[in-house]
């Protein structure tokens, strides 16, 4: 039985600045009042000129997991058996309070010549000048939630270790998961998308359409639902529970005396914890913003500087509500909070990722010290995560072929009457005020036009809306193992091995309208793989065939050379949608330099004749076989080990990591538009050739 807690924190205050209140440097108690234990130094930002003081509070995110886990063992004749419980609570916590005491900049607004900046002027000293005088261009205080978030897992397992006969060994098992979805302690989180929601602007919305309907889409057909749901004390997760159910088997069975068969087959399944998604809390962060003047300073809505009292003396005046600050919406926006917004979300119903894996080996004693090793592993992946377009513009409003469309792109971009128009929407004004105020500040409902493709999706009321985590990926690897070594014997041990791989991914929408993901080449995998090592001891001194004592011992004896080589395809090249008007299999061909990675003829290469917006994707986003740089490493060691006594030594060590300086480049250029189109121009983020040396001590 073991019971564990582990906590991590990330982030950091500037403790130095929050050492300070508001009040310190002259601003009114009140502000000290609205940053409670979180006050810092307010921020003045002066244009042309480094800040002072903090970008507010920072954020200190903090990870905790409790864990608590009982496992049992008994030996029953040729069984082994074993069963446990496992249950543990993921917690993940912070928030960025932000500008807790007061954001203040300054610029030239008050100090220069003239208004209408007809006479230029810079920043320099200007904004300085603002400052001391205390005139601010701009006020604002920010109000922010914090959130601490949990989810609970339980885990059960079962697993028979089963010695059928002296040959052959059995492992049965069986593991169960129960992962439940994130809970946040005071529901200060916003949920997923429910796309049966009625809104407060469904009928309004779609009563201002049937007036002025697209002739691509009745007026019956333009149906406004779906919404964001926010938890709530009888649903607080935003996510569901998923049981998961995973066996495993594997057989070891000894041929002869110098050969094993091995094989096994498992399941497995991804995690969905509270430590491992973002936490969105839209709408639980506000900023009050306090506009010194509208005129330029002819009136003044803070302070009075004629009659010398500046705004910074009174920054957030008492409004005739009574209060000073604007207070975070938090839920209250409910179904309308991503309304006229883009919103990516994880569905309620999300599923875990899934693996199957399966190996099947033989391995060969050859002598001794010497083995080799063959093997076939297979690994099949469902519900893998894709980001989908829940609102694609439908394919029959999209171009196809080699001709760029220029009518197709206008039309669909073309000004037409917008139904979200906020004059719309009057009634809200009483009976959903905070709804109406949100949406009088956003150009989705106060624009007069709307485009045409925006009408003709479906939830066309989201300025965008995709799922995140949806479960429609899948992933397909098939690979050869190969391997040969030979133990540490007489000073001297060697190991290499060969991975043959093919990988594919089903984790691409070519069009946003694809009703499924299209399958592809993987890049989570290289078709060929070598790895070399080696270590060698010489053969010079104590203990050691040759120069085994005197000075000579010294010098060369007890050296050590070590090696390691890498080698692996590169990765595939990624294009986006272009006109190539050639066979295929003629792009990966010809003499390859950096200025011509691969063959460049009969791309498109003029802007005006490259797809317009709104054509679907005529062109593959991997060519099979054409992959940048490959991977071609070269690492050594040289250790040497001083003996004193013999319990005390000193050993020295060097090491030099790509020790041939090998450049490995980055990819070249994919976009025929570009004047680097198949060109290699920058090199990749690896290490040139990299010496470390260093000495221990050993006692």
């Amino acid at each position: 039985v073991a019971v564990s807690g582990n906590q991590y924190e990330g982030g950091d205050f500037n403790k130095v600045a929050m050492n300070y209140k508001p009040s310190d440097v002259g601003l009114p108690a009140y502000m000290d009042a609205k940053a409670g234990d979180l006050h810092t130094l307010p921020h003045m930002a002066f244009a042309g000129y480094n800040p002072v003081g903090n970008y507010g509070v920072t954020t200190r995110t903090r990870w905790r997991t409790y864990a608590f886990k009982a496992d049992g063992t008994h030996i029953h004749g040729r069984h082994t058996l074993r069963a446990g419980f496992d249950a543990r609570s993921h917690y993940y916590a912070g928030g960025a309070p932000g500008l807790t005491s007061g954001s203040f900049t300054f610029n030239n607004a008050f100090t220069r010549r003239n208004d209408d900046t007809f006479t230029p002027a810079g920043n320099l000293g200007h904004s300085w000048a603002s400052f001391m005088m205390g005139l601010p261009s701009g006020i604002a205080v920010a109000t922010n939630d914090n959130f601490a978030v949990t989810s609970p897992y339980y885990g059960w397992h079962f697993q028979d270790q089963w010695r059928v006969n002296p040959k052959l060994n059995l492992n049965l098992g069986l593991r169960m998961e129960y992962e439940g979805g994130p809970v946040e302690r005071f529901n200060r989180i916003i949920g997923y998308f429910d796309p049966s929601l009625e809104l407060p602007i469904s009928s309004a919305a779609e009563a201002a359409y049937a007036r002025n309907p697209l002739a691509e889409r009745p007026a019956s057909t333009f149906d406004i639902r779906g919404g964001t749901v926010y938890p709530n004390n009888s649903q607080r997760a935003i996510r569901d529970g998923e049981l998961m159910w995973m066996p495993r088997i594997a057989a070891a069975y000894q041929w002869n005396d110098r050969t094993v068969i091995r094989a096994g087959f498992g399941m497995f399944y991804d995690t969905l914890t509270a430590a491992k998604e973002a936490v969105n809390q839209f709408g639980f962060s506000r900023n009050t913003v306090s506009n010194p003047t509208n005129d330029f300073g002819v009136t003044w809505l803070v302070g009075d500087p004629a009659n010398g009292i500046s705004p910074l003396l009174d920054p957030f005046p008492v409004r005739a509500d009574g209060s000073r600050f604007d207070l975070p919406v938090r839920d209250a926006l409910g179904s309308m909070a991503y309304a006229g917004r883009g919103f990516t979300f994880s569905p309620w119903d999300t599923k875990r990722a899934r693996q199957r894996r399966w190996r099947v080996g033989v391995q060969r004693q050859l002598s001794a010290s010497m083995l080799v090793e063959a093997a076939y592993a297979g690994a099949y992946s469902d519900r893998v995560y894709v980001n989908t377009n829940l609102s694609p513009l439908p394919e029959q409003y999209w171009a196809d072929g080699l001709v760029r469309n220029n009518d197709i792109a206008s039309r669909m971009n073309e000004n037409v009457p917008n139904p979200f128009r906020f004059s719309n929407f009057a009634d809200l004004s009483t009976s959903n005020p905070i709804v109406y105020q949100d949406m009088s500040t956003q150009g989705f409902y106060t624009a007069a036009t709307t485009r045409r493709n925006q009408l003709l999706r479906q939830y066309p009321h989201m300025s965008g809306l995709v799922a995140r985590n949806s479960p429609y990926g899948e992933v397909r690897t098939d690979s050869l193992e190969l391997s040969f070594e030979r133990r540490f014997s007489k000073g001297f041990n060697f190991y290499v091995a060969y991975t043959r791989m093919r990988g594919d991914d089903r984790d691409v929408y070519l069009n946003e309208f694809d009703a499924v993901p299209s399958w592809r080449e993987s890049n989570n995998s290289r078709p060929h793989r070598i790895v070399l090592t080696g270590i060698w001891e010489l053969p010079f001194g104590k203990g050691r065939p040759f120069v085994r004592n005197g000075p000579a011992s010294w010098i060369v004896g007890g050296w050590q050379l070590g090696l390691a080589w890498e080698a692996q395809s590169g990765a595939l090249l990624d294009f986006g949608n272009l006109f190539y008007y050639g066979d295929l299999d003629k792009i990966n061909t010809g003499e390859r330099t950096f200025d011509r990675w691969f063959n460049t003829d009969n791309f498109e290469r003029v802007s005006a004749r490259a797809p317009a917006a709104f054509h679907r994707r005529v062109f593959p986003t991997r060519i099979d076989g054409l992959r940048a740089d490959p991977t071609n490493c070269w690492n050594g060691n040289v250790m040497r080990e001083f003996k004193f006594t013999e319990r005390v030594g000193f050993q020295v060590r060097m090491e030099a990591l790509n020790f041939t300086n090998r450049t490995q480049f980055a990819a070249p250029g994919t976009d025929p538009l570009s004047s680097n189109f198949g060109k290699v121009t920058l090199q990749s983020q690896t290490n040139k050739r990299y010496i470390q040396l260093t000495g221990r001590i050993t006692f």
